[in-house]
């Protein structure tokens, strides 16, 4: 999802806020330089795939934008493969609200995605379908997702059902002006595992995780914490993939690939990837 000039046109920043301004109660020193920032932004979606045997994980993200001391941010939880779901929407101009959808589509074929929006009272208000090609991800707001309707109030408080008979993954963020919060989908079709990539051996299938939502760069930045939830030591890789699908690069805990692979967390343990300033601080 992107921004420019600091609106919610969104052309060059993904779910994109105004900075927040916040009193930094516990310390006013001064953060080491984030070398992210200086990067181009990148945004797309994460794979996380356990490669031991019968794993047990736990994962989420944070995302947000850095200025200075202070961080805008959102913890995000992994979306379930599904063929419909439902989201909340409550938009309004006035009142600078608005609701970002990201949907990913790792599969091996287009997701063709029926959008209905709906009002307060359960009416229709307009059906539209977009595609989402093999392997790529898309994030809009609502608003923008039916800007050329004009029968679309921008003002409005109802439900976005999404279907498509191709698995897809869907995050929504709700916004109010500079704040913002996760809106986890209600799935009401299971879609399934997260499908095996085609062309990227070993990412995908059964246990696999999906975060439809991965933005690095040009001030943001995103970090991946995952969890063992047993006993014995698991063994898990991390693929990055950019709006197109094809692999994307980023700088996590100081290494920069679109793989991150032979990741192993010890019994009951975490592990965390994240951009990391000069003294190996996390900007979360």
């Amino acid at each position: 999802m992107n921004h420019s000039k600091k609106s919610h046109a969104l052309k060059v920043i993904p779910f994109s806020v105004l900075a927040i301004q916040l009193a930094a109660t516990w310390s006013m020193a001064q953060p080491a330089a984030a070398p992210d920032a200086e990067r181009p932004l990148k945004v797309g979606y994460a794979v996380v795939t356990p490669t031991s045997a019968e794993p047990s994980i736990m994962v989420f993200e944070t995302f947000g934008e850095r200025r200075g001391i202070q961080t805008v941010q959102a913890g995000v939880l992994p979306s379930a493969m599904t063929k419909q779901a439902i989201l909340f929407v409550n938009a309004s101009g006035r009142l600078s609200r608005n609701l970002g959808v990201a949907i990913a589509n790792p599969g091996s074929d287009t997701a063709h995605i029926t959008m209905t929006l709906r009002d307060h009272l359960g009416e229709d208000i307009k059906i539209k379908t977009i595609d989402v090609a093999t392997g790529a991800q898309t994030a809009r707001f609502v608003t923008e997702l039916f800007d050329s309707q004009a029968q679309v109030s921008k003002d409005l408080i109802g439900t976005l059902e999404l279907a498509s008979d191709v698995a897809f993954a869907v995050v929504g963020l709700r916004f109010r002006g500079i704040s913002f919060s996760t809106l986890p989908a209600t799935s009401l079709v299971d879609g399934g595992d997260v499908p095996t990539r085609t062309g990227f051996a070993g990412v995908g299938g059964p246990g696999a995780i999906i975060l439809p939502h991965f933005v690095t760069g040009g001030g943001w930045a995103t970090e991946i914490v995952i969890a063992n939830l047993k006993e014995a030591e698991v063994t898990v890789r991390v693929d990055l993939f950019d709006q197109k699908g094809d692999p994307l690069v980023a700088t996590l805990n100081g290494n920069t690939a679109s793989r991150f692979t032979e990741i192993r967390i010890p019994g009951y343990g975490v592990v965390t990837l994240a951009p990391r300033d000069i003294r190996g601080d996390s900007d979360f």
